[in-house]
Formats: structure tokens, C-alpha cells, sequence
């Protein structure tokens, strides 16, 4: 299950980034592009969760199979696991991923915090800020309220880089970075994941260069200082750095026509596309309301050549008849094979909580019909989940006498299997 929703999560990402890139990158709105982008990140892992109703009203969205009756071996078949189970080593590629991805981000934060504590000297500011100066030539960064910057850079260039790193720190983007960082550890198999945070970073350096040319700094000699600065080779996976990769963009972006605001309304085309991802992945829809009073509608496979070949049958000893597996005449639902579907139809019910967790798979069930038509010893072969499997035996327990089954005109014990598929639609 969490592979399948890992999957369902990351093609919503695929869509929103594409989506994004075509409608949105290219607008000077950044403040709404980067809540638009934080709040496409977070849906993607919340549509596959929503249930939404993809089959016609008053239509059931769970499916029973009954079928076919056959014979029983006499030793129980071993239990598996559910249909669903993903194969162990898809487990084990993403943890292993997901466990290295998240060692690169410690080990990035670890190297951020050890280039901090080679500061000579930290500077306190009235607004909170703490100001730490690098004896080396290291490209300007800013993680929360500290910022980090080479002697040389604060004697030279400080107004336009302190603007530039505080705009960072007055706008929150270190919550941005930590959140996107999450995103890409959990989904670091996922190009879209990284690609997202990449176009966050991107419009992080574009807020920040807005806030220095509205504090009237020369943009010709701002852009130059970016080129300038864009050597540095300093970058941290949890920083917010001076020099980004898009240099290029950046400066076509501060030359840029201000976009009419009237084009936010290109974003309505996330709403409808959403709605088609919780359509697509969301979980199967639950029964509409009232449908708990009626029988759950179940659907009966019943091949016509379904087997009853006989296996070895065990002797109970002495005091407890024999049971057969095949009989010369076998017992018999009253009403016949037709009779029992639609008995089985009326009472068999989808547990809700099975419902719920997703559970479904093909539980087997034998019973014996005893010669006075009794059914008993009814058990589960085949295990699924407790709650299809408790389902499966209650509906079985419910069964009126049977016809029993005969060899050389005496009446006797004979077993039975009925495997039931539980199915989500």
C-alpha cells in the first residue's frame, strides 16, 4: 500500500510541476507562485487520500466473488499475504534511498553549522538578525536569522547583500527550504520533487532581488555583482544562497514586465485538474449514505467446469464418521447451486473497516456437511484479513441444511471449500 500511494503521490507531482511550468514560471507574481507551488506540493499527498465517487450513485463500490465450490485438500493451504503487498525489495530500494537522501540532508546541515562556527566575529542587529563573518572567500547564504558572509564581501558589497539575505530571512524562505526538503527525502526517486524545489529556489532568489531594487540599488551594478559572486561555490541544500544556478534567469526576470494580475486566473486550471488526480488516485469511494440498509450486491463467478476432484479423505476414528472430499452424490444448497449464490449475495456484507484500510484479497473457507445436512466446522484455509476472513465464516455459519451427500445410499460427512474474493472497485 505505501509504495502504490508513494506512486499515486509522485504523478501528482509530475502533473502540478508541469502544469506550473507551462502556465505560471514565466510571471513576475512571485509571492502567489510560491504559495501556489507549496500548496501543490502538500496536495499531492493529500488527493490520493480523498475518497471521491467515481461509480454511479446507489451503485455498490465493493465487489464479492463466490466460486467456485470444489473439493478440499485435507491439509490447510499456508497463509499469504494480501494481493495488495507490495514485493519486499520495492521496500527496500526506497528506504534505502530514502535513508541516503536524508543523510545528505543532515550531512548538509552539519557542514552548514560547522562553516558558521569558523565565523571570526558575529554581529548582532536590532531586527534580530545575527551576522557571522567568514575569513574565507565563501559565497553569501542565509539560513533562518543567521547569515554568513566573507570579510571582504561586508566591506564591500554589505548594503546590497545584506538586503538581499534579509529579504530572505523577512520572508520566511528557510521554512520554505525546510519543507521542500522533506518533500524530496520522502519522493527522492521522483524527478518532479526536485525539480519543484528547485523552482521554489528559484523564486526565492526572484523575491530577494525585487526587495534590493525596490531599497534603490543600481541594478546594472547589482547584476554584475551577482556574476560576480556567482563563482562561489559554497551551496547548501538548507541555505538560501546569493548565487543561484539560474543566474541567467534571474537577471531576464529583473528586466521583465511586471505581469497583469488579471493572469492569476490561469491558476484556475490547477482546480479542475486536481479534481481529475482525486478521481484517478484517490481511494475507491465509500457506500453513499443509506446504503448500509440494504444487502451489499454481490457478483458470483461460478465456472461451468469447476473442479470437484477428490483428494484422500481422513477417517476421524472410531466414534467420529469419516469425511469425504467427493461423494457419489454431493450434497446440495436447497434450491441448488443458484439458490446458494443469491443466499450468499443477500448476506455476504463488505466490512466497512476492510473498507476503509483498503483491505481486499481472496479468503478460502471449508466447512463439512454433516449427514443430517448440518454445516460445521467451518475455518479459514486461506487467510486474508481478519475482517473479510471473520466475514466469510459469518456468512458461512448462517447457511441452512443442506441436502447431504450420499455414498452407496447412506448419508455422510463430506467437505467443502468456497473461495470468496474480496474486491474494491
Amino acid at each position: 500500500m505505501m509504495v502504490i500511494y508513494q506512486i499515486k503521490v509522485g504523478l501528482c507531482l509530475v502533473v502540478f510541476y508541469l502544469l506550473f511550468k507551462l502556465l505560471l514560471s514565466r510571471d513576475t507574481l512571485h509571492r502567489f507562485n510560491r504559495a501556489l507551488l507549496l500548496v501543490l506540493s502538500a496536495s499531492a499527498f493529500v488527493l490520493p487520500w480523498l475518497h471521491m465517487p467515481s461509480l454511479p450513485a446507489g451503485t455498490a463500490a465493493q465487489q464479492i466473488i463466490i466460486g467456485p465450490l470444489t473439493a478440499v485438500e485435507s491439509v490447510a493451504l499456508p497463509t499469504q499475504p494480501t494481493e495488495d503487498a507490495a514485493p519486499l525489495p520495492l521496500h527496500l530500494i526506497y528506504h534505502v534511498g530514502l535513508a541516503a537522501v536524508l543523510a545528505w540532508q543532515l550531512w548538509s546541515a552539519w557542514q552548514l553549522r560547522r562553516l558558521l562556527a569558523t565565523a571570526t566575529e558575529s554581529i548582532s542587529e536590532p531586527d534580530g538578525v545575527r551576522i557571522h563573518l567568514l575569513p574565507a572567500d565563501t559565497a553569501p547564504f542565509s539560513f533562518f536569522r543567521y547569515v554568513a558572509i566573507s570579510r571582504d564581501d561586508y566591506r564591500d558589497n554589505a548594503r546590497e547583500i545584506l538586503t538581499h539575505e534579509r529579504a530572505h530571512i523577512r520572508l520566511g524562505h528557510s521554512a520554505d527550504m525546510l519543507l521542500m526538503n522533506l518533500l524530496v527525502t520522502i519522493q527522492w526517486w521522483n524527478p518532479a520533487a526536485w525539480l519543484l524545489r528547485r523552482e521554489l529556489q528559484q523564486i526565492h532568489e526572484y523575491e530577494a532581488d525585487e526587495a534590493v531594487l525596490k531599497e534603490g540599488v543600481d541594478a546594472r551594478q547589482y547584476q554584475l555583482l551577482l556574476i560576480r559572486k556567482s563563482v562561489g561555490n559554497q551551496l547548501f541544500s538548507m541555505a538560501n544562497n546569493l548565487n543561484h544556478n539560474s543566474l541567467k534567469q534571474r537577471i531576464r526576470m529583473m528586466k521583465r514586465t511586471r505581469t497583469p494580475r488579471w493572469q492569476l486566473l490561469k491558476a484556475l486550471a490547477v482546480v479542475p485538474v486536481a479534481a481529475l488526480l482525486a478521481v484517478a488516485c484517490g481511494q475507491k469511494s465509500e457506500k453513499p449514505d443509506g446504503a448500509g440498509e440494504e444487502p451489499l450486491t454481490v457478483g458470483v463467478e461460478v465456472p461451468a467446469d469447476a473442479p470437484e476432484v477428490a483428494v484422500t479423505g481422513y477417517d476421524g476414528g472410531a466414534e467420529t464418521p469419516k469425511v469425504f472430499d467427493v461423494v457419489e452424490q454431493m450434497p446440495e444448497f436447497p434450491g441448488g447451486m443458484e439458490a446458494l449464490m443469491q443466499f450468499l449475495s443477500k448476506n455476504m456484507k463488505y466490512p466497512d473497516e476492510a473498507t476503509k484500510a483498503g483491505q481486499e484479497g481472496r479468503v478460502i473457507v471449508s466447512f463439512v456437511v454433516e449427514a443430517d445436512g448440518r454445516v460445521t466446522n467451518a475455518k479459514v484455509v486461506k487467510s486474508v484479513a481478519p475482517l473479510l476472513d471473520a466475514e466469510a465464516l459469518r456468512v458461512i455459519g448462517l447457511m441452512p441444511r443442506w441436502e447431504p451427500g450420499r455414498q452407496n445410499g447412506e448419508a455422510v460427512r463430506v467437505k467443502y471449500t468456497i473461495p470468496v474474493a474480496f474486491r474494491l472497485q
